[in-house]
């Protein structure tokens, strides 16, 4: 035998054991191919003959070709799952039915799909909500807490309407003067109904949280939501053609009156009314993951499986909501009688503001499939609301001159002054957000929410259309307002709409 004849059988001679001494290392666990599912082996028991059209891998081409029953790796770092078949494999190998999975990495069963298919961290699905620090590396170049979410959302909501009584009026031309404008024969222009500032709001939320570095399932969340001013206004002026009235109930005859604004060759003139409302909120809460799981759902969009998630979180903080709103009816009067000359400007105003105080629990469901979400969330607040009422009324004649003190329906006596009340409340709260992931951390949401609050003042209730002519200035020495206390109403309040935003993690 030649020297390349020696080397040659060498080498053919070691080459099981060159195989055999690989490891496969995958996520930490160290598994090694077994030559045989038989206890017996290491006796030199013959191992199975595979089945007919069985393919092999690399590692147990390998395999077929041990020879020496010494080299077969301990027992116990094998898994036999049934005869013939090994099961420690990391990537979710199988063959002819045997399932290799890595039993070490603590993923769930995923029925027929290897757990590298369907992992809730797998690649392209995003945040992990079981886990939510797990997201490595701090992405802004700002001092943040290591992890954390922060959301902005466009809010397009609607608020439940104003009530107001009837406060413009006209009549047809050729209506007598001391039935112009009065109730119920005449046409009302502006109010007399609940759908003053009912119009759509624009304004925006902002979230920002934080998960305990000790306590991964503990967190903390501030939010806060505004709208701009919301104005809806009535202005109409007339030189007596159309007739345009104040209508109101005179206590003195019993019998529906009206103040005329405008009326052909008596007044010329203009009326104004203005509804204002502002909406603001603010809400610290502490969070905590009560249960979480891992599974898999099918898509149709991607035509087979995809990681699925399910989270349910308890909520416990303080929220804080304002409400401030007002309304002024104002008229510019001048006479058209030669015999009686004059001019008026006559304003009644009426503001209210509601401050909610209280405690704020919740629950808040969170599902993932895939790239989509789906949030539901469930709050109820509990606490007091301060009621601050101010009624005010002037009047100039002429005009230019000081002030008197009364306007039509605010007169001194009856309702003038300032009002302050506190009143137990409750403002429960329901959301639903559809949510895209875009990015590991960055997803695009689209929600609705409706939240109710109880025992709120507003302008529109407080207004009492029952007048004393007499007290209207220049009041009528020695009369007083004849009629029930003036009283506070209270009312509900709700608002409601979509919002449209995004998120980023970190």
């Amino acid at each position: 035998m030649n020297r390349l004849d020696t080397i040659c059988f060498a080498i053919l001679i070691s080459f099981p054991a060159i195989g055999f001494s690989q490891e496969s290392r995958r996520g930490g666990t160290v598994v090694r191919p077994a030559a045989s599912a038989v206890s017996g082996s290491s006796q030199g028991v013959p191992r199975p003959a595979r089945p007919a059209g069985r393919l092999a891998s690399s590692r147990t081409k390998q395999s077929s070709l041990l020879q020496d029953p010494e080299t077969i790796p301990p027992p116990s770092e094998v898994i036999i799952q049934d005869e013939g078949y090994v099961e420690g494999y990391a990537d979710g190998y199988s063959e002819e039915g045997a399932v290799y999975e890595d039993r070490g990495s603590g993923c769930s069963s995923c029925g027929d799909v290897g757990c590298s298919s369907c992992g809730s961290s797998g690649s392209g699905f995003g945040f992990d909500l079981c886990n939510p620090t797990t997201l490595s590396g701090r992405q802004l170049c700002i001092s943040l807490p290591s992890h954390g979410w922060a959301s902005v959302d466009y809010l397009g909501w609607r608020q439940d309407g104003m009530n107001l009584p009837p406060l413009v009026t006209t009549s047809a031309n050729g209506t007598p003067q001391g039935q112009a404008g009065v109730l119920p024969g005449a046409t009302t222009l502006f109010g007399g109904d609940n759908n003053t500032l009912s119009n759509n709001m624009n304004g925006v939320r902002v979230r920002v949280g934080v998960w305990s570095a000790n306590r991964p399932n503990a967190g903390a969340e501030g939010e806060y939501f505004g709208f701009g001013q919301q104005t809806q206004s009535f202005d109409r002026n007339s030189t007596g053609v159309p007739i345009l009235a104040r209508p109101f109930y005179n206590n003195v005859t019993g019998l529906q009156d009206s103040e005329l604004v405008a009326y052909p060759g008596v007044l010329t003139g203009r009326v104004r009314v203005d509804a204002t409302s502002q909406l603001d909120a603010a809400a610290v809460r502490f969070r905590h993951i009560l249960c979480c799981s891992n599974s898999c759902g099918y898509s149709a969009l991607n035509c087979g499986p995809v990681p699925a998630q399910s989270r349910f979180d308890a909520t416990l903080g303080w929220r804080y909501m304002q409400l401030r709103e007002g309304l002024m009816i104002q008229e510019d009067l001048s006479s058209q009688l030669t015999g009686n000359p004059g001019s008026f400007l006559i304003q009644d105003n009426f503001g209210t503001l509601n401050q909610f105080n209280g405690v704020e629990l919740g629950v808040e469901w969170m599902g993932r499939r895939g790239f989509w979400s789906l949030d539901a969330l469930m709050r109820v607040n509990v606490g007091n609301t301060l009621q601050q009422l101010n009624v005010d009324g002037s009047t100039q004649s002429p005009k230019g001159s000081a002030s008197t003190v009364g306007g039509l329906l605010a007169q001194p006596g009856r309702n003038i002054g300032s009002y302050s009340n506190e009143e137990f409340a409750i403002v429960p709260e329901l959301g639903a957000t559809i949510g895209y992931q875009l990015t590991q951390r960055l997803k695009f949401n689209v929600g609705y929410t409706f939240l109710y609050w109880s025992n709120v003042v507003r302008p529109g209730d407080q207004i009492d259309t029952t007048v004393n002519p007499n007290l209207l200035p220049p009041a009528i020495p020695g009369n007083t307002f004849l009629g029930p206390t003036f009283a506070v109403r209270q009312t509900d309040y709700w608002v409601q709409g979509i919002s449209i935003g995004g998120e980023y993690r970190w």
